[in-house]
């Protein structure tokens, strides 16, 4: 389906990005030995609910950490997670992998409002990762802060019981891709 079938997109970012590319790469089967391994590897890390809870606003991390460097992206870095969103929803609701949380009662699950829905691909992951990549590219000298940034909100996911591994690396490939269709169409800098 091209995102462009949506009433609400005449100026998204990613109107002409055609999602079809990604509606080959399946997640692991729910009862699966790489599903089961992946709630394994989740059950060994601590919860720490006020870290989950402060990584949870995407664009608030960046933007908190440009503000004290004296630079103010906002409009761009809340356009860029904004507009993301109808890509990763398309492809949520094309697999409707169920969170981690839902498949194993020993998890914990934090009821944050961003864990309703479906697991795959980690939205966290490709909105934090294409916010990453486009600042970074703008602000080649704070990328290892950046990437701090990223992988916190990525790590918190897990933390949460929101996010497979595999989730999480399908969202950094989205997001790559995304970084890369920006870039071909003169979309940013």
């Amino acid at each position: 389906m091209n995102i462009n079938e949506s009433k609400e997109v005449k100026n998204n970012l990613f109107k002409n990005f055609d999602t079809l590319q990604f509606k080959n790469e399946f997640p692991p089967l729910d009862n699966s030995k790489e599903t089961k391994n992946e709630i394994e590897f989740l059950k060994k890390i601590d919860m720490e609910s006020k870290f989950v809870q402060e990584k949870d606003d995407i664009a608030g991390n960046f933007i908190e950490f440009l503000k004290a460097k004296g630079i103010n992206d906002t409009d761009l870095i809340k356009k860029i997670g904004k507009d993301v969103r109808f890509i990763v929803l398309d492809l949520k609701n094309f697999y409707k992998r169920p969170r981690p949380f839902r498949l194993d009662s020993d998890l914990y699950d934090p009821i944050l409002k961003s864990m309703e829905g479906f697991s795959y691909p980690s939205g966290h992951s490709t909105q934090s990762n294409l916010i990453y990549l486009v600042l970074s590219h703008k602000y080649p000298k704070l990328k290892s802060e950046l990437k701090k940034i990223k992988d916190n909100i990525v790590y918190s996911r897990q933390m949460a019981n929101a996010h497979y591994p595999s989730d999480i690396k399908f969202g950094e490939k989205i997001a790559k891709s995304l970084f890369d269709y920006l870039k071909e169409n003169k979309l940013i800098d």
